[in-house]
């Protein structure tokens, strides 16, 4: 066999391989389960090069026939666009538990912690905390498997070369991340509102003391409550955030 009757026998498998994995490259850049920004590019990529294969060879997954380098280059970024949808509705919990946290930040931890003398940081380390949290929940209670379940469904539901920007697409994208914006507002509303008790009582009790006093006690009574507060409601904000990361496997 000839090396040109090679080429012509692995152009459409290698065809299908990289439309799978332009499909599942933004998956991989904006969802942490499939390596996100903490992991290597070349980690991601491999991933990315393995689950493509897996997808084409196992799933039966195959490329439309297509001729010249302008149908194929349109091919690619058609995918690469729905696979930044896919990716955007996948990574969702997880921003919405960044936001949660930064919200939290906002109210206790930046705000109070940085008027702390010789202690204060403004690193908003709290939504970083519980976006490492529900990953490692995810992955160790099989909601990564349900949201990777879901990122394969989407080759059967869309097939390759049919995807067609639709209002309805964005619609829906846009509802979920304001359904992900609302989570994460959620998660930080119990913090936010010991915060903003805590600012509510010592404005009272100003008019009795000295307020220079009790404007020493704000930023150390917020640290404290705030955390309790975080602390007592940290199993039902996981649970809720789970419960979208089940959800988003779900759209396709």
């Amino acid at each position: 066999m000839s090396a040109d009757q090679v080429l012509a026998l692995l152009a459409p498998h290698a065809l299908a391989v990289a439309a799978c994995a332009a499909r599942l490259a933004p998956v991989a850049m904006l969802c942490p389960l499939l390596g996100g920004q903490a992991a290597g590019q070349m980690v991601k990529l491999s991933v990315c090069l393995a689950l493509a294969i897996g997808v084409h060879a196992a799933g039966g997954i195959q490329a439309p026939a297509l001729e010249g380098a302008w149908p194929v280059a349109a091919l690619l970024f058609r995918e690469a666009v729905f696979g930044m949808a896919v990716g955007l509705v996948v990574g969702l919990p997880f921003d919405a538990a960044r936001i949660g946290g930064r919200f939290i930040d906002t109210f206790r931890g930046a705000s109070a912690e940085a008027s702390l003398p010789f202690a204060g940081s403004r690193e908003a380390a709290t939504g970083d905390v519980l976006y490492q949290l529900v990953v490692c929940l995810a992955i160790s209670g099989g909601g990564a498997s349900i949201a990777i379940a879901g990122v394969v469904r989407s080759f059967g539901a869309v097939r390759l070369g049919a995807f067609v920007p639709s209002e309805s697409l964005a619609l829906q994208v846009a509802g979920l991340a304001g359904g992900a914006l609302a989570t994460g507002l959620a998660v930080g509303a119990p913090v936010a509102g010991c915060s903003l008790a805590v600012d509510a009582v010592l404005a009272l009790a100003s008019r009795a003391a000295s307020p220079l006093v009790l404007s020493d006690l704000g930023p150390p009574l917020r640290i404290l409550l705030g955390g309790a507060a975080l602390w007592l409601s940290l199993g039902v904000l996981c649970e809720r955030l789970l419960a979208g990361i089940a959800a988003s496997g779900t759209p396709w």
